[in-house]
């Protein structure tokens, strides 16, 4: 026969809420949430700069630095308004529309900062809204 002894029952169902409680906190401080689109600006400014060392014969920066932003695009809501545009010493510009909300920021310019094509180092300069 099973015998219940309240204090046990009692701790087991304290520690249970307490589990409880903390993953739901987890859960809030680490969920991907995302503005409303309306609420967001029309435009936002990309600037980076970019550096290769050991590329492959035959893919210039310029190439290798369109292809990151083009496939970092593909993770966040927004679109190029136009062509990505070397600014000279490294530097390109880009516009997105729409402005990206703080959650996609996050994710694009990590997307971008990261070794996606091989030998090519990109930084994200500016990340702006534009009126």
């Amino acid at each position: 026969m099973w015998r219940f002894k309240p204090v046990k029952v009692l701790l087991g169902t304290v520690g249970l809420a307490i589990g409880v409680a903390g993953v739901l906190a987890l859960r809030e401080a680490t969920l991907s949430t995302h503005e409303d689109p309306e609420e967001l600006g029309e435009k936002m400014e990309l600037v980076v700069h970019a550096s290769s060392k050991g590329g492959e014969g035959g893919q210039s920066l310029d190439e290798m630095v369109e292809a990151q932003l083009l496939a970092c695009r593909l993770e966040v809501t927004s679109d190029y308004t136009g062509p990505i545009e070397p600014l000279g010493d490294g530097r390109y510009r880009a516009v997105l529309t729409p402005s990206l909300d703080l959650t996609n920021r996050k994710q694009f310019r990590g997307c971008v900062e990261d070794w996606v094509i091989d030998h090519v180092r990109i930084n994200v300069v500016d990340l702006t809204e534009l009126d």
